[in-house]
């Protein structure tokens, strides 16, 4: 009688392919996750940036009614822009000494394929500035300290 003790080579050969393939599969896999995982850290450095931005805003007492200011980050990697607009009152014609702000910060930095960006926006009671004169981005990025 005839004992076997061990594999043919078609079942070897077998073996090769379905491990070859599952390998395959299980590398791309995890190629994929090594991307998501740089564009989740890139959104939320952006978003710490967006947040210190807002963050410097808000730190200021005083504000003008309407503004836009742009500046770039520290790296050079993107570039932020806050806009100011009234929110109550909606109309600074009759110019109030302070009114409640709505500030829109916004940060964009080239992606992998494109621009992408992210919007935050707070509300903020502040005295109001009236002069033509008031830099609002060298305040900005002179409310903290580097």
């Amino acid at each position: 009688m005839k004992t076997n003790r061990g594999f043919t080579l078609i079942e070897v050969l077998v073996a090769a392919v379905v491990l070859g393939m599952t390998a395959t599969a299980l590398f791309g896999l995890f190629s994929k996750s090594l991307f998501n995982l740089r564009r989740v850290e890139d959104l939320h450095r952006y978003e710490l940036a967006a947040q210190n931005v807002m963050n410097r805003v808000l730190l200021l007492p005083s504000l003008p009614g309407e503004a836009q200011a742009t500046g770039a980050l520290d790296a050079g990697s993107g570039q932020w822009t806050v806009r100011v607009h009234p929110w109550a009152p909606s109309d600074l014609e009759p110019k109030p000494g302070e009114a409640i702000l709505r500030v829109d910060v916004a940060v964009t930095w080239l992606g992998r394929s494109s621009r992408r960006s992210i919007e935050i926006e707070a509300l903020k009671p502040a005295k109001i500035i009236y002069s033509d004169n008031y830099d609002l981005q060298e305040a900005i990025e002179s409310a903290l300290p580097q």
